[in-house]
Protein backbone atom coordinates (compact mmCIF):
# COMPACT_ATOMS: atom_id res chain seq x y z
CA UNK A 1 0.00 0.00 0.00
CA UNK A 2 1.85 3.33 -0.78
CA UNK A 3 2.21 5.65 2.18
CA UNK A 4 0.30 8.46 0.96
CA UNK A 5 -2.85 5.51 1.58
CA UNK A 6 -1.45 4.52 4.95
CA UNK A 7 -1.87 8.56 5.90
CA UNK A 8 -5.52 9.09 4.65
CA UNK A 9 -6.75 6.14 7.27
CA UNK A 10 -5.07 7.32 10.26
CA UNK A 11 -6.73 8.42 13.15
CA UNK A 12 -5.73 12.07 15.38
CA UNK A 13 -7.83 11.22 18.24
CA UNK A 14 -6.82 14.80 20.35
CA UNK A 15 -8.35 16.84 17.41
CA UNK A 16 -11.09 14.22 17.12
CA UNK A 17 -12.23 15.53 20.39
CA UNK A 18 -11.35 18.76 20.03
CA UNK A 19 -13.66 18.80 16.90
CA UNK A 20 -16.43 17.07 18.52
CA UNK A 21 -16.74 19.53 21.33
CA UNK A 22 -16.36 22.14 19.29
CA UNK A 23 -19.50 21.08 17.14
CA UNK A 24 -21.42 20.12 19.87
CA UNK A 25 -20.96 24.17 21.42
CA UNK A 26 -21.28 25.58 18.59
CA UNK A 27 -24.18 23.96 17.42
CA UNK A 28 -26.08 24.19 20.76
CA UNK A 29 -25.17 27.81 20.87
CA UNK A 30 -26.64 27.88 16.99
CA UNK A 31 -29.64 26.43 18.38
CA UNK A 32 -30.38 28.81 21.27
CA UNK A 33 -29.90 31.93 19.30
CA UNK A 34 -31.63 31.07 16.58
CA UNK A 35 -34.45 30.51 18.78
CA UNK A 36 -33.65 33.87 20.80
CA UNK A 37 -34.35 35.66 17.50
CA UNK A 38 -37.28 34.27 16.50
CA UNK A 39 -39.03 34.44 19.48
CA UNK A 40 -37.64 38.23 19.26
CA UNK A 41 -39.62 39.08 16.24
CA UNK A 42 -42.82 37.30 17.72
CA UNK A 43 -42.77 39.18 20.60
CA UNK A 44 -41.86 42.29 18.64
CA UNK A 45 -44.80 42.03 16.34
CA UNK A 46 -47.22 41.41 18.88
CA UNK A 47 -46.52 44.38 20.72
CA UNK A 48 -43.86 47.42 20.47
CA UNK A 49 -42.46 47.54 23.92
CA UNK A 50 -42.23 51.93 23.21
CA UNK A 51 -46.17 51.56 22.98
CA UNK A 52 -46.87 49.40 25.74
CA UNK A 53 -50.85 49.51 26.60
CA UNK A 54 -50.13 50.07 30.50
CA UNK A 55 -48.30 53.05 29.77
CA UNK A 56 -50.42 54.56 27.04
CA UNK A 57 -52.84 53.92 30.14
CA UNK A 58 -50.57 55.88 32.89
CA UNK A 59 -49.97 58.80 30.08
CA UNK A 60 -53.79 59.23 28.96
CA UNK A 61 -54.40 59.82 32.95
CA UNK A 62 -51.31 61.87 33.33
CA UNK A 63 -52.91 64.21 30.63
CA UNK A 64 -56.06 64.45 31.62
CA UNK A 65 -55.06 65.59 35.21
CA UNK A 66 -52.04 68.11 35.59
CA UNK A 67 -52.07 67.45 39.86
CA UNK A 68 -51.63 63.87 39.41
CA UNK A 69 -50.11 62.17 42.27
CA UNK A 70 -47.01 61.18 42.47
CA UNK A 71 -47.85 57.57 42.23
CA UNK A 72 -48.81 58.18 38.93
CA UNK A 73 -45.90 59.61 37.80
CA UNK A 74 -43.33 57.50 39.65
CA UNK A 75 -45.39 54.56 37.65
CA UNK A 76 -44.95 56.15 34.03
CA UNK A 77 -41.43 57.07 34.69
CA UNK A 78 -40.58 53.20 36.23
CA UNK A 79 -42.25 51.86 33.39
CA UNK A 80 -41.34 54.59 30.36
CA UNK A 81 -37.35 52.99 32.02
CA UNK A 82 -38.13 49.53 31.37
CA UNK A 83 -39.78 49.67 27.84
CA UNK A 84 -36.87 51.85 27.10
CA UNK A 85 -34.69 49.42 28.09
CA UNK A 86 -36.62 46.17 26.35
CA UNK A 87 -36.10 47.97 23.32
CA UNK A 88 -32.97 48.90 23.30
CA UNK A 89 -32.50 45.23 24.68
CA UNK A 90 -33.82 44.08 21.67
CA UNK A 91 -31.67 46.57 19.40
CA UNK A 92 -28.16 44.96 20.86
CA UNK A 93 -30.02 41.30 20.37
CA UNK A 94 -30.43 41.88 17.00
CA UNK A 95 -27.55 43.95 15.68
CA UNK A 96 -25.17 40.53 17.03
CA UNK A 97 -27.60 37.70 17.36
CA UNK A 98 -27.94 37.32 13.53
CA UNK A 99 -24.22 37.48 12.94
CA UNK A 100 -23.50 35.23 15.97
CA UNK A 101 -25.70 32.57 14.78
CA UNK A 102 -24.62 32.85 11.23
CA UNK A 103 -20.87 31.70 12.40
CA UNK A 104 -21.61 29.22 15.12
CA UNK A 105 -23.43 27.71 12.46
CA UNK A 106 -20.56 27.46 10.11
CA UNK A 107 -18.21 26.85 12.96
CA UNK A 108 -20.26 23.72 13.39
CA UNK A 109 -20.11 22.63 10.25
CA UNK A 110 -16.50 23.01 9.38
CA UNK A 111 -16.15 21.25 13.50
CA UNK A 112 -18.10 18.18 11.70
CA UNK A 113 -15.80 18.05 8.85
CA UNK A 114 -12.94 18.40 10.57
CA UNK A 115 -13.97 15.12 13.00
CA UNK A 116 -15.16 13.10 10.14
CA UNK A 117 -12.03 13.90 8.48
CA UNK A 118 -9.38 12.77 11.78
CA UNK A 119 -11.70 9.26 11.91
CA UNK A 120 -11.88 7.46 8.79
CA UNK A 121 -13.25 3.90 8.84
CA UNK A 122 -12.10 0.91 6.24
CA UNK A 123 -14.79 -0.28 4.59
CA UNK A 124 -15.30 -4.05 6.21
CA UNK A 125 -17.29 -6.76 4.80
CA UNK A 126 -20.52 -7.80 6.29
CA UNK A 127 -22.35 -11.51 6.22
CA UNK A 128 -25.43 -9.95 5.23
CA UNK A 129 -25.59 -7.66 2.15
CA UNK A 130 -27.49 -4.17 2.96
CA UNK A 131 -31.25 -3.53 2.43
CA UNK A 132 -32.30 -1.94 -0.41
CA UNK A 133 -31.45 1.67 -0.43
CA UNK A 134 -30.17 1.35 2.32
CA UNK A 135 -26.88 3.58 1.11
CA UNK A 136 -29.35 5.85 -0.29
CA UNK A 137 -31.38 6.38 2.53
CA UNK A 138 -28.71 7.09 4.63
CA UNK A 139 -27.42 9.87 2.15
CA UNK A 140 -31.08 11.35 1.87
CA UNK A 141 -31.31 11.40 5.59
CA UNK A 142 -27.76 13.22 5.89
CA UNK A 143 -29.35 15.56 3.20
CA UNK A 144 -32.53 16.59 4.83
CA UNK A 145 -31.20 16.72 8.69
CA UNK A 146 -28.41 19.50 6.66
CA UNK A 147 -31.34 21.08 4.62
CA UNK A 148 -33.52 21.19 7.99
CA UNK A 149 -30.72 22.80 10.04
CA UNK A 150 -30.13 25.90 7.34
CA UNK A 151 -33.88 26.40 7.48
CA UNK A 152 -33.98 27.08 10.56
CA UNK A 153 -31.19 29.02 10.48
CA UNK A 154 -32.25 31.42 7.54
CA UNK A 155 -35.84 31.68 9.35
CA UNK A 156 -33.65 33.55 12.33
CA UNK A 157 -31.76 35.16 10.06
CA UNK A 158 -35.14 36.76 8.52
CA UNK A 159 -36.32 37.47 11.19
CA UNK A 160 -33.95 39.39 12.64
CA UNK A 161 -33.47 40.90 9.44
CA UNK A 162 -37.58 41.92 9.56
CA UNK A 163 -37.26 42.64 12.79
CA UNK A 164 -36.94 46.84 12.75
CA UNK A 165 -33.80 47.38 14.11
CA UNK A 166 -34.62 51.44 15.61
CA UNK A 167 -37.19 53.85 16.36
CA UNK A 168 -38.68 54.78 13.43
CA UNK A 169 -37.84 57.85 11.57
CA UNK A 170 -40.43 60.56 11.19
CA UNK A 171 -40.65 62.37 7.74
CA UNK A 172 -40.46 66.24 7.97
CA UNK A 173 -43.53 66.40 7.64
CA UNK A 174 -44.58 64.52 10.42
CA UNK A 175 -41.88 66.53 12.58
CA UNK A 176 -43.11 69.87 11.41
CA UNK A 177 -46.97 68.40 12.78
CA UNK A 178 -45.59 67.47 15.85
CA UNK A 179 -43.86 70.11 17.34
CA UNK A 180 -46.72 72.37 16.44
CA UNK A 181 -49.04 69.94 18.10
CA UNK A 182 -46.73 69.93 21.23
CA UNK A 183 -45.98 73.69 21.39
CA UNK A 184 -49.88 74.68 20.35
CA UNK A 185 -51.51 76.58 22.61
CA UNK A 186 -55.00 75.53 24.10
CA UNK A 187 -57.40 77.44 21.27
CA UNK A 188 -59.27 79.01 23.88
CA UNK A 189 -56.06 80.61 25.87
CA UNK A 190 -55.35 84.55 25.09
CA UNK A 191 -51.99 85.60 26.15
CA UNK A 192 -52.08 89.07 28.72
CA UNK A 193 -49.63 91.34 27.98
CA UNK A 194 -49.63 93.68 30.92
CA UNK A 195 -48.37 97.22 30.21
CA UNK A 196 -44.97 98.55 32.36
CA UNK A 197 -46.89 100.12 35.01
CA UNK A 198 -48.90 96.66 35.14
CA UNK A 199 -45.68 94.90 35.93
CA UNK A 200 -44.42 97.33 38.36
CA UNK A 201 -47.12 96.57 40.71
CA UNK A 202 -45.92 92.87 41.07
CA UNK A 203 -42.73 90.72 41.44
CA UNK A 204 -42.84 89.15 38.10
CA UNK A 205 -38.99 87.55 38.33
CA UNK A 206 -35.96 86.96 40.26
CA UNK A 207 -35.35 90.92 42.47
CA UNK A 208 -38.59 92.43 41.27
CA UNK A 209 -39.97 94.84 38.27
CA UNK A 210 -36.53 94.69 35.43
CA UNK A 211 -34.74 92.14 37.42
CA UNK A 212 -32.30 94.71 39.80
CA UNK A 213 -33.83 94.34 43.19
CA UNK A 214 -35.97 97.67 43.42
CA UNK A 215 -39.15 97.32 44.92
CA UNK A 216 -42.07 99.52 43.24
CA UNK A 217 -44.23 99.47 47.27
CA UNK A 218 -42.19 100.69 49.79
CA UNK A 219 -44.41 99.32 52.96
CA UNK A 220 -42.75 96.40 53.55
CA UNK A 221 -42.69 95.29 57.45
CA UNK A 222 -40.06 95.66 59.71
CA UNK A 223 -40.62 93.70 62.74
CA UNK A 224 -42.01 90.36 62.81
CA UNK A 225 -41.08 87.31 65.18
CA UNK A 226 -41.08 83.79 63.44
CA UNK A 227 -40.75 81.92 66.03
CA UNK A 228 -43.26 83.02 68.57
CA UNK A 229 -45.87 83.60 65.03
CA UNK A 230 -45.65 87.44 65.20
CA UNK A 231 -46.81 89.05 62.11
CA UNK A 232 -46.39 85.36 60.66
CA UNK A 233 -49.72 85.48 58.13
CA UNK A 234 -48.83 81.86 57.15
CA UNK A 235 -46.54 79.56 56.93
CA UNK A 236 -46.20 76.09 54.13
CA UNK A 237 -44.18 73.00 53.17
CA UNK A 238 -42.80 73.19 49.79
CA UNK A 239 -42.67 69.94 48.10
CA UNK A 240 -39.59 69.51 46.58
CA UNK A 241 -36.34 71.12 47.71
CA UNK A 242 -35.47 74.25 45.37
CA UNK A 243 -33.09 77.42 45.54
CA UNK A 244 -35.00 79.88 43.20
CA UNK A 245 -37.05 82.71 44.95
CA UNK A 246 -40.61 83.37 45.48
CA UNK A 247 -42.48 85.11 42.53
CA UNK A 248 -45.90 86.88 43.05
CA UNK A 249 -48.44 87.95 39.88
CA UNK A 250 -51.81 88.67 41.61
CA UNK A 251 -53.59 86.54 43.80
CA UNK A 252 -50.31 83.66 43.49
CA UNK A 253 -47.12 82.81 44.77
CA UNK A 254 -45.03 80.80 42.41
CA UNK A 255 -42.19 78.76 43.35
CA UNK A 256 -40.44 75.50 41.41
CA UNK A 257 -38.74 72.59 42.83
CA UNK A 258 -36.75 69.32 41.51
CA UNK A 259 -34.81 66.70 42.49
CA UNK A 260 -32.45 63.97 40.24
CA UNK A 261 -35.79 62.80 39.21
CA UNK A 262 -38.89 65.06 39.55
CA UNK A 263 -39.49 68.76 38.19
CA UNK A 264 -42.47 70.44 39.82
CA UNK A 265 -43.48 74.03 39.41
CA UNK A 266 -46.33 74.99 42.09
CA UNK A 267 -48.46 78.03 42.97
CA UNK A 268 -49.56 79.03 46.38
CA UNK A 269 -52.58 81.32 47.38
CA UNK A 270 -51.21 84.62 48.44
CA UNK A 271 -53.30 85.22 50.97
CA UNK A 272 -53.57 81.95 52.61
CA UNK A 273 -50.65 79.93 51.41
CA UNK A 274 -53.11 76.92 50.20
CA UNK A 275 -51.24 74.94 47.96
CA UNK A 276 -53.43 75.80 45.07
CA UNK A 277 -51.19 73.10 42.24
CA UNK A 278 -48.12 71.33 41.52
CA UNK A 279 -47.89 70.83 37.76
CA UNK A 280 -44.70 68.19 36.78
CA UNK A 281 -42.80 69.02 34.10
CA UNK A 282 -40.63 67.29 31.48
CA UNK A 283 -42.53 63.87 32.18
CA UNK A 284 -42.62 63.69 28.16
CA UNK A 285 -38.45 63.74 27.85
CA UNK A 286 -36.94 61.78 30.61
CA UNK A 287 -33.25 62.18 30.97
CA UNK A 288 -30.11 61.19 32.75
CA UNK A 289 -29.52 64.07 35.37
CA UNK A 290 -26.20 65.76 35.42
CA UNK A 291 -24.12 66.26 37.78
CA UNK A 292 -24.99 69.40 39.90
CA UNK A 293 -23.42 71.36 42.55
CA UNK A 294 -25.17 70.69 46.26
CA UNK A 295 -25.29 74.45 46.47
CA UNK A 296 -27.15 74.78 42.71
CA UNK A 297 -29.16 71.57 42.80
CA UNK A 298 -31.67 70.74 39.88
CA UNK A 299 -34.63 74.22 40.50
CA UNK A 300 -31.74 77.12 40.72
CA UNK A 301 -33.64 79.68 38.01
CA UNK A 302 -36.62 81.37 39.79
CA UNK A 303 -39.26 80.78 37.32
CA UNK A 304 -41.07 84.52 35.36
CA UNK A 305 -44.89 85.25 35.58
CA UNK A 306 -46.73 87.63 33.94
CA UNK A 307 -50.24 87.77 33.46
CA UNK A 308 -52.07 84.52 32.97
CA UNK A 309 -48.65 82.77 32.41
CA UNK A 310 -45.68 81.34 34.22
CA UNK A 311 -42.95 80.06 33.19
CA UNK A 312 -40.16 77.19 34.77
CA UNK A 313 -36.59 76.07 33.74
CA UNK A 314 -34.69 73.07 35.45
CA UNK A 315 -31.18 71.99 35.61
CA UNK A 316 -31.59 69.20 33.09
CA UNK A 317 -32.68 71.88 30.12
CA UNK A 318 -36.70 71.40 30.63
CA UNK A 319 -38.61 74.14 29.84
CA UNK A 320 -42.27 74.69 30.55
CA UNK A 321 -44.83 77.45 30.42
CA UNK A 322 -47.85 76.92 32.48
CA UNK A 323 -51.14 79.09 32.85
CA UNK A 324 -52.92 80.79 35.28
CA UNK A 325 -54.44 77.31 36.35
CA UNK A 326 -51.64 75.35 36.50
CA UNK A 327 -52.17 73.80 32.93
CA UNK A 328 -48.91 73.04 30.53
CA UNK A 329 -49.46 75.36 27.57
CA UNK A 330 -46.31 74.31 26.03
CA UNK A 331 -42.64 72.50 26.82
CA UNK A 332 -39.46 72.69 25.59
CA UNK A 333 -35.94 70.54 26.28
CA UNK A 334 -32.61 73.03 25.43
CA UNK A 335 -30.61 69.98 25.93
CA UNK A 336 -28.80 68.43 29.24
CA UNK A 337 -26.69 71.47 29.73
CA UNK A 338 -23.38 71.10 29.73
CA UNK A 339 -22.18 73.25 33.31
CA UNK A 340 -20.13 72.17 35.78
CA UNK A 341 -21.77 73.52 39.00
CA UNK A 342 -25.44 73.27 37.61
CA UNK A 343 -27.68 76.07 35.88
CA UNK A 344 -29.36 78.65 37.57
CA UNK A 345 -29.93 81.69 35.38
CA UNK A 346 -33.11 82.75 36.35
CA UNK A 347 -36.02 83.98 33.45
CA UNK A 348 -37.45 87.23 32.44
CA UNK A 349 -40.05 88.34 30.74
CA UNK A 350 -40.68 91.04 28.32
CA UNK A 351 -44.15 91.81 26.98
CA UNK A 352 -44.69 88.55 25.05
CA UNK A 353 -41.22 86.94 24.82
CA UNK A 354 -39.48 84.64 27.28
CA UNK A 355 -35.85 85.61 27.97
CA UNK A 356 -33.85 82.21 28.31
CA UNK A 357 -30.01 82.61 29.36
CA UNK A 358 -28.91 79.29 28.50
CA UNK A 359 -25.04 79.75 29.11
CA UNK A 360 -23.03 76.50 28.79
CA UNK A 361 -19.62 75.74 28.38
CA UNK A 362 -19.84 74.43 24.66
CA UNK A 363 -22.88 75.59 22.53
CA UNK A 364 -24.60 78.25 25.17
CA UNK A 365 -27.13 80.67 23.75
CA UNK A 366 -29.49 83.42 24.60
CA UNK A 367 -33.02 82.88 23.08
CA UNK A 368 -36.56 84.22 23.29
CA UNK A 369 -39.76 82.27 23.41
CA UNK A 370 -43.09 83.35 22.05
CA UNK A 371 -45.15 82.98 25.10
CA UNK A 372 -48.07 82.33 23.25
CA UNK A 373 -47.03 78.67 21.37
CA UNK A 374 -43.17 78.56 22.60
CA UNK A 375 -42.14 79.54 19.43
CA UNK A 376 -37.93 80.38 18.61
CA UNK A 377 -38.43 84.18 17.84
CA UNK A 378 -34.20 84.65 17.62
CA UNK A 379 -31.32 82.89 19.37
CA UNK A 380 -27.96 84.19 19.59
CA UNK A 381 -24.98 82.17 20.44
CA UNK A 382 -23.03 82.85 23.80
CA UNK A 383 -19.31 81.87 23.77
CA UNK A 384 -18.92 82.43 27.50
CA UNK A 385 -20.58 81.14 30.15
CA UNK A 386 -22.10 82.41 33.66
CA UNK A 387 -24.16 81.70 36.67
CA UNK A 388 -25.96 85.21 36.43
CA UNK A 389 -29.50 86.40 35.20
CA UNK A 390 -30.75 88.51 32.92
CA UNK A 391 -32.32 91.75 33.72
CA UNK A 392 -33.74 94.78 31.69
CA UNK A 393 -33.27 98.19 31.89
CA UNK A 394 -34.73 101.49 30.35
CA UNK A 395 -38.14 100.21 30.25
CA UNK A 396 -40.27 101.06 28.55
CA UNK A 397 -39.32 103.49 26.30
CA UNK A 398 -35.63 102.45 25.34
CA UNK A 399 -35.54 99.10 26.75
CA UNK A 400 -32.06 96.90 27.51
CA UNK A 401 -31.51 93.36 27.94
CA UNK A 402 -28.25 92.96 30.10
CA UNK A 403 -26.66 89.74 30.59
CA UNK A 404 -22.87 88.68 32.04
CA UNK A 405 -20.72 86.38 31.32
CA UNK A 406 -16.78 85.35 32.86
CA UNK A 407 -16.04 88.36 30.91
CA UNK A 408 -18.36 90.35 29.14
CA UNK A 409 -21.41 92.53 30.01
CA UNK A 410 -23.21 92.06 26.83
CA UNK A 411 -26.06 94.43 25.96
CA UNK A 412 -29.58 93.22 23.36
CA UNK A 413 -32.36 94.98 22.18
CA UNK A 414 -34.84 92.49 23.73
CA UNK A 415 -37.17 92.66 20.70
CA UNK A 416 -34.79 91.60 18.20
CA UNK A 417 -31.62 89.95 19.67
CA UNK A 418 -29.38 92.35 17.95
CA UNK A 419 -25.81 92.77 20.34
CA UNK A 420 -25.82 96.32 20.94
CA UNK A 421 -22.39 96.96 23.01
CA UNK A 422 -20.07 94.02 24.90
CA UNK A 423 -18.02 95.36 27.74
CA UNK A 424 -14.74 93.59 29.08
CA UNK A 425 -14.94 94.15 32.59
CA UNK A 426 -15.54 91.00 34.14
CA UNK A 427 -13.26 87.35 35.30
CA UNK A 428 -13.69 84.67 36.93
CA UNK A 429 -16.62 82.44 37.77
CA UNK A 430 -19.15 85.03 37.23
CA UNK A 431 -22.61 84.04 39.85
CA UNK A 432 -23.56 87.91 40.64
CA UNK A 433 -26.27 89.47 37.93
CA UNK A 434 -26.23 93.31 36.55
CA UNK A 435 -27.52 96.17 38.65
CA UNK A 436 -28.92 99.59 37.27
CA UNK A 437 -29.05 103.06 38.55
CA UNK A 438 -27.85 106.17 38.54
CA UNK A 439 -28.05 105.59 34.66
CA UNK A 440 -25.32 103.39 35.21
CA UNK A 441 -24.56 99.97 35.20
CA UNK A 442 -22.67 97.96 37.87
CA UNK A 443 -21.51 94.46 37.59
CA UNK A 444 -19.28 92.64 39.78
CA UNK A 445 -17.79 89.07 41.15
CA UNK A 446 -15.03 88.16 43.27
CA UNK A 447 -11.28 87.59 41.78
CA UNK A 448 -12.10 90.21 39.32
CA UNK A 449 -13.35 93.82 39.72
CA UNK A 450 -16.91 95.75 40.66
CA UNK A 451 -17.09 98.15 37.76
CA UNK A 452 -19.44 101.27 36.81
CA UNK A 453 -20.27 101.67 33.07
CA UNK A 454 -22.03 104.28 31.00
CA UNK A 455 -23.93 103.14 27.91
CA UNK A 456 -23.89 105.52 25.05
CA UNK A 457 -27.10 106.90 23.71
CA UNK A 458 -28.96 104.02 21.52
CA UNK A 459 -28.07 105.44 17.99
CA UNK A 460 -24.74 106.87 18.97
CA UNK A 461 -21.60 105.44 17.67
CA UNK A 462 -19.48 105.61 20.41
CA UNK A 463 -18.52 103.08 22.47
CA UNK A 464 -19.71 102.05 26.90
CA UNK A 465 -17.33 104.12 28.71
CA UNK A 466 -15.89 102.40 32.12
CA UNK A 467 -16.35 105.23 35.00
CA UNK A 468 -14.13 103.04 37.62
CA UNK A 469 -13.76 99.76 39.18
CA UNK A 470 -13.32 98.68 42.90
CA UNK A 471 -11.64 95.35 43.34
CA UNK A 472 -10.37 95.46 47.47
CA UNK A 473 -14.01 93.01 48.56
CA UNK A 474 -16.33 91.99 45.66
CA UNK A 475 -19.20 89.10 45.82
CA UNK A 476 -19.15 85.88 44.54
CA UNK A 477 -23.30 84.81 44.60
CA UNK A 478 -24.93 88.17 45.51
CA UNK A 479 -26.51 90.60 43.17
CA UNK A 480 -24.63 93.86 43.68
CA UNK A 481 -27.47 96.57 44.41
CA UNK A 482 -27.83 100.08 42.45
CA UNK A 483 -29.54 103.03 43.03
CA UNK A 484 -29.62 107.10 42.16
CA UNK A 485 -27.52 107.69 45.05
CA UNK A 486 -25.46 104.69 46.09
CA UNK A 487 -24.25 101.21 44.82
CA UNK A 488 -23.76 98.10 47.45
CA UNK A 489 -21.91 95.25 47.64
CA UNK A 490 -22.69 92.03 49.91
CA UNK A 491 -20.03 89.57 50.07
CA UNK A 492 -19.83 85.96 51.18
CA UNK A 493 -17.37 87.06 53.74
CA UNK A 494 -19.81 88.99 55.70
CA UNK A 495 -19.26 92.36 54.44
CA UNK A 496 -21.97 95.12 53.45
CA UNK A 497 -19.69 98.00 51.36
CA UNK A 498 -21.58 101.58 50.41
CA UNK A 499 -19.66 102.73 47.23
CA UNK A 500 -20.37 106.45 45.89
CA UNK A 501 -21.68 105.87 42.09
CA UNK A 502 -19.95 108.70 40.84
CA UNK A 503 -16.36 107.92 42.24
CA UNK A 504 -16.72 104.25 43.44
CA UNK A 505 -15.43 105.08 46.10
CA UNK A 506 -16.00 103.65 49.43
CA UNK A 507 -18.14 105.60 52.27
CA UNK A 508 -18.51 103.02 54.45
CA UNK A 509 -18.45 99.05 55.28
CA UNK A 510 -20.45 96.68 57.63
CA UNK A 511 -18.80 94.19 59.36
CA UNK A 512 -21.24 90.66 59.92
CA UNK A 513 -20.53 87.37 61.34
CA UNK A 514 -22.30 85.21 58.56
CA UNK A 515 -21.94 85.18 54.63
CA UNK A 516 -24.73 86.74 52.68
CA UNK A 517 -26.28 84.39 49.31
CA UNK A 518 -29.23 86.08 49.04
CA UNK A 519 -29.57 89.67 47.02
CA UNK A 520 -30.11 92.79 48.40
CA UNK A 521 -33.47 94.94 47.83
CA UNK A 522 -34.01 98.39 47.89
CA UNK A 523 -37.98 99.34 49.76
CA UNK A 524 -38.21 102.76 49.75
CA UNK A 525 -35.51 104.37 51.80
CA UNK A 526 -34.40 100.68 53.37
CA UNK A 527 -32.43 97.79 52.23
CA UNK A 528 -33.74 94.36 53.54
CA UNK A 529 -29.98 92.28 53.26
CA UNK A 530 -30.77 88.16 54.63
CA UNK A 531 -27.47 86.26 55.60
CA UNK A 532 -27.51 82.00 55.12
CA UNK A 533 -28.58 81.72 58.67
CA UNK A 534 -31.41 83.42 57.64
CA UNK A 535 -30.81 86.62 59.63
CA UNK A 536 -32.43 89.89 58.19
CA UNK A 537 -30.29 93.22 58.54
CA UNK A 538 -32.54 96.18 57.90
CA UNK A 539 -30.89 99.78 57.29
CA UNK A 540 -31.37 102.89 55.99
CA UNK A 541 -30.11 104.06 52.28
CA UNK A 542 -27.39 106.48 54.53
CA UNK A 543 -23.77 107.38 54.08
CA UNK A 544 -23.11 105.50 57.13
CA UNK A 545 -24.78 102.34 58.49
CA UNK A 546 -27.91 103.20 60.58
CA UNK A 547 -29.58 100.36 60.93
CA UNK A 548 -33.18 99.89 61.46
CA UNK A 549 -34.13 96.66 62.91
CA UNK A 550 -32.01 92.48 62.51
CA UNK A 551 -35.20 89.85 61.92
CA UNK A 552 -34.99 86.39 61.30
CA UNK A 553 -36.60 83.97 58.85
CA UNK A 554 -36.04 81.06 61.57
CA UNK A 555 -34.54 78.57 59.08
CA UNK A 556 -31.39 79.11 56.86
CA UNK A 557 -32.00 81.04 53.31
CA UNK A 558 -30.32 81.48 50.31
CA UNK A 559 -33.27 82.72 48.08
CA UNK A 560 -34.47 86.31 47.79
CA UNK A 561 -37.38 87.70 48.94
CA UNK A 562 -40.26 89.30 46.96
CA UNK A 563 -41.78 92.57 48.08
CA UNK A 564 -45.26 93.22 47.44
CA UNK A 565 -47.47 95.64 49.37
CA UNK A 566 -47.24 95.49 53.33
CA UNK A 567 -45.46 91.73 52.64
CA UNK A 568 -42.72 89.73 52.65
CA UNK A 569 -42.86 86.58 50.92
CA UNK A 570 -39.58 84.35 51.50
CA UNK A 571 -38.86 80.84 50.94
CA UNK A 572 -36.22 79.04 53.48
CA UNK A 573 -34.28 75.71 53.25
CA UNK A 574 -37.55 74.00 53.87
CA UNK A 575 -40.68 76.43 53.77
CA UNK A 576 -42.45 79.57 52.70
CA UNK A 577 -43.66 82.05 54.56
CA UNK A 578 -45.94 85.28 54.28
CA UNK A 579 -44.98 88.26 56.34
CA UNK A 580 -47.14 91.00 57.45
CA UNK A 581 -49.44 92.48 59.41
CA UNK A 582 -52.33 89.48 60.41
Amino acid sequence: MPKSEQKRFKTNDILLRGAVAVATVSGIFCLLVSALLIVNYWQVSRIDPLEHPELARLRSQLTGSPEADAETLEAIRTLDLLARATFFTNQRLLRVGGLLALVAGLVFVVALRVAANCRPRLPAPTADPPEKYYWTDQARARELLTFMGGLWLFAALLAAVFTSLDIPVPTEEEIVAAEEEALAAPATFELAVPSWEEVLEQWPSFRGPGGYGVARHTTAPTDWDVDAGENVRWETDVPLPGFNSPVVWGDRVYLSGADADRREVYAFDADTGDLLWRTPVGTRVPVEPPQVNEDTGYAAPTVAAQGNVVCAIFGTGHLACLDHDGGILWEAHLGVPDNHYGHSSSLIIYEDLLIVQYDQRRDGALYAFDLRDGTEVWKQERERISWASPILAGMPDKPLLVVVSTRDMDVYEPRTGELLWSVDCLAGEVGPSPAYGAGLFFVANDYADATAIRLPPPDSEEAPEILWQFFESLPDVSSPLASDSFFYLLTSRGEIIWLRPEDGEVTWVHEHDEPFYASPILVGNRIYAVDMDGMVLIFEDAEEYKEVATRHFGERTVATPAFMDGRIYVRTETSLLCLGAT
